[in-house]
């Protein structure tokens, strides 16, 4: 009969005509035949094939791990039969999707055929998609984890910890000096360009810094990388071979090689037409190189990025413009006054938030009486500033003048008044009188005045807090009249000192009670210091505190 041998010939045209690429392979892994599609798929002509194991033919490593498929064959697929079921072997951007079975005939295991189908394309779809997801969810998180605050380093720190490691091995983050921010690059005659570093962040914590946060770069601007900078361009290097054709300063590129970088790019921080820095990202463990796609979300991250560090920058001129004018309104010296120890400090909001609009002042009438006033101006900046300015100024003309305590308030509140809607104050004034050591104090909305007794005990004066200034006239404000005793210290100061956020304000009036009773009983100044480092060393709002003990 010969149905046996048709089929033995229907086989093997099926083997041979077969569309998909197979390969048998016998017991000791040596090819015995291969498909037309084999041959086609992997560019290995049958004579390369025959008779010869995946790692002995020419060339194979190239598609497959040789090795691995070997490994594969022998100790899983023809040893347990074990089948393989589209297992993903890649290899230089080549997927190819590998299946392989068992082969027995007459009970005896003869050896094993393989299937390989291309799968580069579908593949890398696929992994297009996971990148396109994966730079939407970066860009998203750049929302909300970049611009925390209006701090320019903090900013810089957020933008270096959201690229690491995702994004970047390593990245640079380097904003130019003050002095260039505003000036058009373009147009201006400058041998180099100066960077400061402001934050630097690697995913190897040992690995070597060529420049440290904090530290001066200068560029020279005939170098590639400075005339792109200054035309707002990226700068790409795939390989290390254009690393050193970039431009980059020889040693810079030296210790980008020892740190094993070997792809790199860099992209301006700009925003609202202002080059801010640049942000330089490499990769070392990661082997992929840099593409123009990776340009191109960089580039949209840095923008993300320049626009939050832009805020901050702006921020910290107009704080650091606020500070200087609410420190020259301030007075710069205390005059002494005979048979009254006084000590005063101003403590700014730190740079997370916005100056406020804080005073003091101490203003001697007669040798016989002083006048102790503190206050606070609501709102912030170089506004709030401004209105304290003249609340100083008006408050010592009229104690000058001798006004009483409750028409100084009426005054006060007809100039904040005179601002806009939403301008506010509250103040508090002391009047002392040495001889008969009686304190006349009077409240426009402010916190009440506290009093350490000679004995160290500290308690709170119940002074009506009245109307705030710009409130209006209060026709009903009273004053409150005690006695200070030789050593006891009578404190005033601004709320600044004692709010918290969500903290109900009775907290930290008896964190100042402590503070107040605890503090070195010598030196007034050192007190304040002790007051100050115990309730508001880093303040989010500004703080006048004024103390007064009679000797």
């Amino acid at each position: 009969m010969d149905t046996p041998e048709l089929s033995i010939r229907e086989l093997d045209a099926l083997f041979d005509q077969s569309p998909v690429a197979m390969a048998f392979v016998d017991v000791q892994l040596r090819t015995r035949r291969a498909n037309a599609a084999f041959s086609q798929l992997t560019g290995l002509s049958g004579e390369a094939l025959l008779g010869r194991r995946p790692s002995e033919v020419p060339g194979a490593d190239r598609l497959v791990d040789t090795h691995f498929v070997e490994r594969t064959l022998a100790e899983q697929v023809i040893s347990k039969g074990i089948p393989v079921v589209n297992m993903t072997l890649e290899r230089k951007r080549v997927v190819l999707a590998w299946t392989a079975y068992r082969v027995t005939a007459g009970g005896r295991v003869v050896g094993a055929v393989s299937a390989l189908v291309d799968i580069t394309g579908p593949a890398q779809a696929d992994m297009d998609l996971r990148q396109a997801n994966t730079r939407l969810d970066l860009l998203q998180r750049a929302g909300s984890e970049i611009g925390t605050t209006l701090d320019v380093r903090q900013t810089a720190e957020e933008l270096a910890a959201l690229a690491v490691p995702g994004l970047a091995d390593r990245i640079n983050v380097d904003l130019l000096d003050p002095s260039l921010q505003e000036l058009d690059l373009t147009r201006v005659d400058l041998p180099e360009l100066r960077f400061h570093r402001f934050a630097i962040r690697d995913a190897v914590v040992t690995a070597p810094l060529n420049f440290a946060v904090g530290d001066l770069i200068t560029m020279q601007v005939t170098r590639r990388p400075a005339i792109a900078f200054m035309q707002g361009e990226p700068v790409l290097a795939r390989n290390p071979a254009e690393m050193r054709e970039s431009g980059l300063a020889a040693s810079i590129v030296q210790s980008l090689l020892d740190r094993g970088v070997h792809t790199f790019m860099s992209v301006p921080l700009t925003a609202r037409g202002v080059t801010l820095g640049v942000a330089g990202f490499s990769r070392a463990e990661n082997p992929e190189p840099y593409s123009e796609a990776d340009v191109r979300l960089v580039s949209d991250l840095a923008a993300r990025a320049a626009v939050h560090i832009d805020n901050a920058r702006l921020y910290t001129r107009e704080h650091d413009a606020a500070v200087t004018l609410q420190r020259s309104l301030l007075p710069r010296d205390i005059p002494p006054v005979p048979g009254l120890d006084i000590a005063y400090r101003y403590q700014p909001a730190s740079r997370g938030a916005e100056i406020g609009g804080d005073w003091f002042d101490v203003i001697s009438v007669d040798p016989g009486h002083v006048s102790l006033m503190v206050g606070d101006v609501t709102g912030h900046g170089i506004r709030a500033a401004a209105i304290m300015g003249q609340l100083r100024t008006s408050t010592a003309a009229l104690v000058r003048l001798g006004c009483p305590a409750d028409q100084i308030m009426d005054q006060l509140s007809d100039v904040v008044s005179g601002q806009d809607d939403e301008a506010g104050a509250t103040c508090i004034h002391a009047e002392y009188d040495l001889q008969a050591r009686r304190c006349r104090l009077t409240s426009a909305g402010h916190p009440p005045p506290a009093l350490r007794s000679p004995d160290g005990a500290t308690e709170f004066i119940n002074v009506p807090a009245g109307l705030m200034l710009g409130a209006g006239h209060d026709d009903h404000r009273r004053a409150v009249e005690i006695h200070l005793a030789p050593g006891s210290i009578l404190a005033l100061y601004t709320d600044g000192l004692i709010e918290q956020p969500g903290e109900d304000l009775a907290i930290g009036m008896s964190r100042l009670t402590r503070a107040l009773s605890d503090g070195p009983a010598g030196s007034l100044d050192e007190l304040c210091d002790s007051v100050l480092a115990s309730l508001a060393p880093h303040p989010r709002d500004d703080v006048a505190l004024l103390l007064a003990r009679p000797t």
